[in-house]
């Protein structure tokens, strides 16, 4: 098996449909495609289910609700692939994505490899495609853009990268993300592996591969203002989880961490205040 393609689903009936026929359409066949369902309430394993009855290729995982990194990591532990990569469940790969990463991770024999994507904003569309100052970036560099930009060096997110297998196993497993963590747990564990191939051999593919779907409307006007407090305690709780994990591994990016940290406190700061919600 030459792909590990992982993808974790919770109520994701109405996307599915698409990205389920943006794999289908691959050209590229040599992959197996592991998805966990966390406890969805509407019908998305019945469409699981059904995609899976045509595609053998698909393993389907089925568990109690326990967040996103408990889906992932049910699936890192299935994996057999030579390759990994993420996709989310209302997100789509682009035509000849499967086989465009293999063949970059097989020419290139790079550890990881970070390509571009396209960004889905209502009626608007983007492409991202990385500058010098990004491919050409020192180890310290990339940290600190990782930290500080949400999209710099293909930022925290999984599904713009895909992993030589063998670089980041540990006592033959992939280490998991932090299912105590509720925010960043994908830049995160996008760090960690970084620091477990040490010195990393980074291959860069300047072409959009991935349609990055932004969806959803304001936080102040979808939740309550219990329920938002809650949630920016629990981004605070894993920026800190952040901000440790650089004071040990990399001092030198301690200041971008701590960027990242005060500047998530002040949009929350703020969208309370637009919100009219003390505390």
């Amino acid at each position: 098996m030459e792909i590990s393609l992982i993808t974790p689903v919770y109520n994701a009936a109405i996307y599915l449909p698409a990205l389920i026929g943006s794999v289908e359409k691959q050209d590229f066949t040599d992959y197996e495609w592991i998805i966990c369902d966390d406890g969805s309430c509407d019908d998305s394993w019945s469409i699981l289910r059904k995609a899976a009855s045509t595609n053998a290729r698909i393993r389907l995982i089925g568990q109690e609700n326990s967040g996103v990194s408990s889906a992932r990591n049910a699936c890192l532990r299935q994996i057999s692939g030579k390759y990994l990569m993420f996709a989310d469940a209302d997100d789509t790969l682009e035509p000849g994505c499967l086989s465009a990463l293999f063949r970059q991770m097989e020419e290139s024999s790079s550890d990881l490899c970070i390509y571009g994507w396209y960004i889905h904003q209502k009626d608007k569309l983007f492409s991202y495609v990385f500058e010098k100052k990004e491919t050409e970036a020192t180890n310290e560099k990339l940290y600190q853009m990782i930290l500080e930009d949400p999209y710099l060096c293909g930022g925290g997110y999984p599904w713009n990268k895909i992993w030589r297998v063998s670089s980041i196993t540990e006592n033959g497993s992939i280490p998991g993300f932090r299912e105590n963590l509720s925010h960043y747990e994908d830049k995160l564990w996008t760090l960690e592996r970084l620091d477990q191939i040490g010195d990393p051999s980074i291959s860069w593919l300047n072409r959009p591969l991935y349609n990055y779907y932004l969806r959803g409307e304001s936080l102040s006007h979808s939740m309550s203002a219990e329920k938002f407090i809650k949630l920016g305690e629990e981004t605070i709780d894993s920026l800190d989880a952040i901000i440790e994990y650089v004071r040990h591994y990399h001092p030198r990016a301690f200041a971008s961490a701590e960027t990242l940290r005060n500047d998530r406190i002040r949009e929350i700061a703020s969208v309370l205040r637009e919100a009219g919600i003390t505390v």
